[in-house]
């Protein structure tokens, strides 16, 4: 997510307050890490009769599964109809993830010093990378991904008779995941076109919910009319009559001369109308007040935004990160990297192509080469510039 953050005044307490900030979080995130995994390891025998599987830093749940899920819809006429559009659609995910990691090297290659980089590959790192609070919509937004994704897996299975053997959660690290494990029988013996189609009806699907998400992440901002409960104070000039009629940072402008206040147009209407005014705050420490500003050439002297709530701001930013794990599954989990859907993708169609033994050799050599190319993106994307 493109974002320019620009820094008008940091003084040296300002500094070390970061830096305090920023050292603790990463403090607090390993001594959390490491606490939960260790009380997980010391107890994994008695979670071994619940079916969990533990190693250090992964936990693994499998289950058999129903061998075929909801085959009245994924054996519907509007189903396969997303399976036989989601076929070219995944063909051209993998050659946009292949571009897309090609760009990335080329522009970190030729970047200037001090420039920044319209795409880059970024580990999440709680507490480095990442402020912790940031970390329940990650996982929250990483587990409903995968879990849709594999569910898709296995509605094309269905769709196609492969029977769905397993199923189950994992947590590698911090990290949630999901699967769900075809018969390896029914799979091998299914044609190239079925096997094509349940790999790529997750890859797909994870590009469907990016783009359910878009709208509801980056767009709802820009509404403010449908989301603002009023206009909230960023910074007051010195010498002004906001300054004056002692008005601070973090107050939330309700009201002025009674009318209700959403919108920035409101405002500069109000105070365009008025030489003075009384203005209903709602102060950060929750209590009300009415303040009385004379402002004879319509000018307050506030910088301000809107105010939107805390619940509407978090239903944001979980889909922001879900707009994010969505679209970047959809791109590189669709690259052919070995381990991806998009490596089981070239797989099988070069299978198809020069047959078994010959297309998967080529395809592993393939794979290969693909993984050392996104390695080096990822090496470039985070070494120093400048």
């Amino acid at each position: 997510m493109p974002m320019t953050i620009t820094i008008l005044y940091l003084d040296i307490f300002l500094i070390s307050k970061y830096i305090i900030r920023f050292v603790d979080q990463i403090y607090l995130a390993v001594a959390l890490f490491l606490s939960f995994w260790l009380i997980i390891y010391v107890f994994r025998r008695r979670l071994e009769k619940y079916n969990l599987t533990v190693y250090p830093f992964f936990i693994l749940w499998r289950k058999k599964s129903r061998e075929y899920w909801f085959p009245k819809f994924s054996r519907s006429k509007g189903y396969r109809a997303y399976e036989k559009i989601a076929l070219p659609i995944g063909f051209l995910l993998m050659i946009a993830g292949i571009v897309t990691i090609l760009y990335i090297i080329i522009e970190m290659l030729t970047i200037k010093p001090n420039q920044t980089p319209t795409i880059a590959l970024k580990p999440i790192i709680p507490g480095v990378t990442i402020s912790i609070s940031q970390l329940p919509y990650i996982l929250l937004a990483i587990g409903v991904s995968v879990a849709i994704h594999e569910i898709f897996h296995a509605l094309s299975a269905t769709s196609n008779n492969v029977k769905v053997k397993n199923g189950g959660v994992l947590l590698l690290g911090i990290f949630p995941g999901a699967f769900v494990e075809p018969d390896e029988d029914d799979f091998n013996k299914s044609t190239s076109n079925a096997k094509l189609k349940i790999i790529a009806a997750g890859i797909v699907i994870n590009l469907v919910l990016a783009l359910i998400a878009l709208p509801l992440s980056f767009e709802l901002p820009y509404l403010p009319s449908a989301l603002s409960q009023g206009i909230i104070i960023e910074g007051v000039l010195n010498n002004t009559p906001a300054a004056n009629a002692s008005l601070h940072t973090g107050d939330i402008i309700y009201s002025i001369n009674g009318y209700r206040l959403t919108t920035l147009s409101q405002l500069h209407e109000l105070l365009y109308n008025y030489s003075t005014i009384t203005i209903t705050l709602k102060h950060p420490n929750g209590s009300l007040s009415n303040v009385s500003v004379n402002i004879p050439n319509h000018f307050l002297g506030v910088y301000v935004t809107y105010y939107i709530p805390d619940y509407i701001a978090a239903i944001l930013m979980f889909f922001t990160w879900l707009f994010i794990v969505n679209f970047s599954l959809a791109v590189f989990n669709a690259a052919p990297l070995i381990i991806t859907d998009g490596g089981k993708l070239l797989t099988e169609l070069l299978k198809r192509m020069l047959g078994e033994s010959n297309g998967e050799k080529i395809s592993y050599y393939l794979q290969s080469l693909f993984l050392l190319i996104f390695i080096f993106a990822i090496f470039l994307s985070n070494r120093p510039l400048g």
